[in-house]
């Protein structure tokens, strides 16, 4: 399994995963009276995404040890 196929197949699951996670960090920003964006720290999110994104890609293209391949 190449990449691009790896991302697709992951595609609804990531951005499930990313957009409720904003939902929930704004909304906690939000109740503590901070401001929603924090480019600081919202730089982290977007490579947090990106390690996300690498991990499924490595077990999708590369296979689980010890296991079948995907």
């Amino acid at each position: 399994m190449s990449v691009v196929e790896a991302l697709k197949r992951r595609a609804g699951l990531l951005a499930a995963g990313f957009l409720s996670f904003l939902a929930v960090l704004a909304l906690m920003r939000w109740s503590g009276g901070e401001p929603l964006l924090q480019p600081s720290a919202d730089l982290g999110l977007v490579i947090g995404f990106i390690f996300v994104a690498a991990f499924f890609v490595m077990n999708d293209t590369h296979g689980r040890r010890g296991g079948r391949a995907r």
